[in-house]
């Protein structure tokens, strides 16, 4: 199968892409904004790179109309990211969304994959909180919606040009997934990230938020899974491991695995997002998907990883 991969060179696309290109020919689409393609493997035969942004119209005319597959990934994520440079966030989300679907519509392609958020639900207000909870932006000012936001207009966009086009679609919500080529910016990198220049570590909030973290292989299974199966057509999926994991527990890991101590200074978070974070993945749970990897394996195989980037970590 002839598969395109936006976003192919970040985190969640490259794992995706290496499991992907060994029966199929790839075409990874990205700009190498957070990897500069260091993680897609450039000498493999089936897999090519075109190095474009997905909210310039024009770069989107050097992708080939024959593929039949489309995993739509790319896109700006991670927390700083959204403070910082929330115009640019929305930018490239909503727009780079909206290019791709007017390109869609003179392709071969029968099947896409949406990479939506667990960030839609804003403050949810029931546990594990399953896909028909309402999708709600909080707050308009806080620039941490900015994401949220994107992914919402996003998932509207996907479903409603799918059904004019007669294209199938399969939307993920992903809950904080992490592992290897993660980068910096997410939770657990730059907690390891602060261990390794000291012990003090600041923390933001008490430390009693929570959240669900999910291995990338496990989620790759996910995403394959719910794409792959025929009850998967036209549905949206939490993609998640929902074992729920305080900030505070999730030290103690870090802490047990790098076999350093820790002391936590906690700060304020201004503009903070939801306390809790924890799916229900009933509806992939029947499609047969059980997660494999517990947080303390998948952090023992991404501390590694960190030590060994945390040099070149901006």
């Amino acid at each position: 199968m002839k598969i395109l991969v936006t976003g192919g060179s970040g985190f969640i696309g490259s794992h995706l892409v290496k499991r992907l290109s060994d029966e199929n020919e790839i075409i990874v689409f990205d700009n190498g904004f957070r990897n500069n393609f260091e993680n897609t493997n450039e000498n493999n035969k089936n897999i090519k790179i075109i190095n474009g942004d997905i909210s310039k119209e024009e770069d989107w005319l050097k992708i080939p109309k024959d593929i039949e597959m489309v995993f739509h990934l790319g896109a700006i994520n991670g927390t700083k990211y959204f403070y910082e440079i929330p115009e640019k966030v929305i930018d490239v989300n909503v727009l780079g969304t909206l290019n791709f679907l007017k390109w869609l519509e003179n392709t071969k392609v029968k099947r896409i994959f949406y990479a939506s958020s667990s960030e839609v639900y804003g403050f949810p207000k029931k546990f594990p909180t399953p896909e028909n909870e309402p999708l709600i932006i909080p707050d308009p000012e806080n620039p941490r919606f900015s994401y949220s936001s994107s992914k919402i207009i996003g998932e509207i966009m996907i479903i409603n040009f799918a059904k004019k086009f007669g294209i199938d679609y399969t939307i993920g919500r992903f809950h904080n997934v992490y592992g290897p080529r993660m980068g910096f910016e997410h939770v657990i990198t730059e907690l390891v990230k602060k261990c390794h220049i000291s012990n003090e570590v600041i923390v933001q909030g008490d430390g009693k938020e929570s959240r669900c973290f999910c291995y990338i292989s496990d989620a790759i299974d996910a995403i394959l899974l719910c794409t792959n199966h025929i009850d998967g057509k036209n549905r949206i999926f939490n993609i998640g491991n929902p074992v729920e994991t305080t900030i505070n527990e999730l030290l103690k890991i870090i802490e047990k695995v790098g076999n350093k101590s820790i002391t936590p200074v906690f700060k304020p978070f201004e503009n903070a997002g939801t306390r809790r974070r924890y799916p229900e993945i009933m509806k992939l749970k029947a499609l047969g998907f059980e997660p494999k990897i517990s947080l303390e394996e998948g952090i023992e195989k991404t501390y590694d990883w960190c030590l060994e980037h945390v040099g070149n970590a901006k």
